[in-house]
């Protein structure tokens, strides 16, 4: 498991400016008492943790190994909590348990309670809490020349060079990633090989991604998480008997390792086999007391196995039950994500937008959400409106959404906004017929099955069969637990492995 607090992969992209800030784990290096400290010797420097309590030091440094590692966030939260019992003062552990909690309400107190007390804190520390700020406000220049300054202090710091590459994952800068890592010469970092390892399978070079799982696992081999990782990326490059393997082998290891539980679970979707998947969560909803964000994840991929079936009825009813649960328990972004898939699948496009109406209103209401959270959902529910308004044939509508988007995109230098944006340009374009503006677009949502689809017959549309068909055999073999994956790859791998769908046939299963 890549150690985050994600929601589902649709919820992965909405939220990953605010989840990646959330692996801001630092090194052991702690000081003592309450005063600044100097700046660092950058070739040994490692960014201390301030406080008046030795005791609430050791167990921050205790909660970061634990959270990175071993992707036990519940522990790793424990911890925290502990450590800000002992000193109340302690500002980065506040701002750490902002980061990793998987309570979005906890989220947005302990963040507050951060800035409040970043006055306790030497330098260091204040230029990282205001860095979380700065994202968590959407002042996202702001917020990365801060974390350009961290890393300038610390490049050889591991939890800073974990911090970074998380960073440049999320905004799907995989390359430049590996890239930072293998420069910072780390290589007994336990949590970079898990997510090295994931970078590697993003860019499906499974053969590198499987070295560094080796490597993971045997770094850890009493330990879960390093089969649970392996078993995710073997699902993703499509080895899925092997992959429920590991699963299983990371429960052998730790039976209280839920992640493994709906991994199978996940698995089983993925393998068509939907019935079986369904009982696999139940049993994991019935074994396991989650906590919100991971109950909201499962909820919302079991919900998807009636998508996968054709059951849009059954689907309605399990997507209902998450958006009212968070409802209420005040998760705004939570319910208004849920709201707007909900809108994505629906073959009636007055009811999509009584959806997306209630997606917003949610997100307006902003409870126990941070305000980058919320500018990407918005994003997303645009897109969803600029989709709705493609099918209808209304233009007018479109390109005042469009506008409305570009204007979101220019301004807030996000990458999961723009992508919402190139996302959403693309398919106005492609019902244009306008293919070269559209291959533009849809090249920068590269991720996204929905714009994959169209970018595979853009490709066919002017004749540049070399990338239809890379493109097509990207889609053909996404393996990826998400809403855009079972509405889209399904029905577009059973024409594509058919011998007798095969020319322009294969360019109607991608008119879905």
């Amino acid at each position: 498991m890549l150690r985050t607090h994600l929601i589902s992969k649709t919820a992965i992209r909405i939220a990953t400016l605010f989840l990646a800030l959330s692996t801001l784990l630092f090194a052991a290096g702690v000081a003592s008492g309450e005063q600044s400290t100097p700046a660092p010797d950058s070739s040994s420097a490692t960014l201390p943790l301030t406080s008046k309590s030795p005791e609430a030091q050791r167990l921050v440094v205790e909660a970061m190994r634990v959270g990175l590692d071993l992707v036990e966030q519940e522990q790793s939260d424990v911890m925290l909590r502990q450590a800000i019992k002992l000193d109340p003062d302690f500002a980065m552990a506040h701002l750490l348990l902002a980061q990793n909690s998987l309570d979005p309400a906890e989220q947005v107190v302990e963040n507050a309670k951060a800035v409040a007390l970043k006055g306790h804190a030497s330098s260091a520390e204040r230029l990282v809490i205001e860095w979380w700020q700065d994202a968590s406000d959407h002042k996202l220049i702001s917020a990365i020349t801060k974390m350009n300054d961290v890393v300038s202090q610390y490049p050889h710091d591991k939890w800073i060079i974990f911090m970074v590459t998380n960073w440049l994952t999320t905004q799907t800068q995989y390359e430049r990633a590996i890239a930072v890592y293998e420069r910072s010469g780390i290589t007994d970092s336990p949590g970079l090989l898990n997510n090295m390892g994931y970078c590697y399978a993003y860019m499906r070079e499974f053969d590198k991604a499987f070295t560094l799982m080796d490597k993971y696992v045997a770094a850890l081999p009493k330990d879960a998480n390093p089969e649970d990782s392996y078993a995710e990326i073997l699902r993703m490059a499509g080895s899925f008997n092997k992959s429920l393997e590991h699963y299983r082998a990371a429960l052998a290891i730790d039976p209280q390792f839920y992640s493994s539980q709906f991994g199978i679970a996940d698995t089983y979707s993925l393998m068509g086999d939907q019935v079986r998947a369904r009982q696999e969560y139940e049993a994991g909803f019935q074994k396991f007391s989650l906590p919100e964000l991971h109950l909201v994840q499962w909820q919302t991929r079991e919900a998807e196995t009636f998508i996968r079936e054709g059951d849009l009825n059954g689907a309605d009813h399990a997507f209902q039950a998450v958006a009212d649960d968070a409802h209420s328990k005040h998760m705004s972004q939570v319910e208004a994500d849920t709201y707007r898939q909900m809108a994505m699948y629906q073959p009636d496009s007055k009811q999509a937008l009584d959806l997306l109406s209630k997606a917003e209103a949610a997100l307006k209401e902003g409870k126990n959400s941070m305000q980058a959270v919320i500018h990407q959902e918005q994003a997303q529910i645009l897109r969803a409106r600029v989709e709705v308004a493609v099918k209808t044939g209304n233009h007018q509508t479109v390109h005042a959404l469009l506008v409305r988007l570009a204007e979101m995109s220019d301004s807030s230098n996000d990458r999961l906004i723009d992508t919402a944006y190139h996302g959403a340009a693309g398919a106005a374009s492609f019902s244009q017929h306008k293919y070269d503006e559209a291959i533009s677009h849809l090249e920068e949502d590269k991720n996204n099955p929905l714009s994959l689809k169209l970018l595979a017959l853009a490709y066919q549309k002017i004749g540049y069969s070399a990338g239809a068909k890379r493109t097509s055999d990207t889609l053909a073999n996404l393996n990826d637990p998400s809403l855009e994956q079972a509405l889209v790859v399904p029905p577009f791998r059973k024409c594509y492995e058919d011998p007798s769908c095969s020319g322009n046939v294969k360019a109607v299963s991608l008119k879905k």
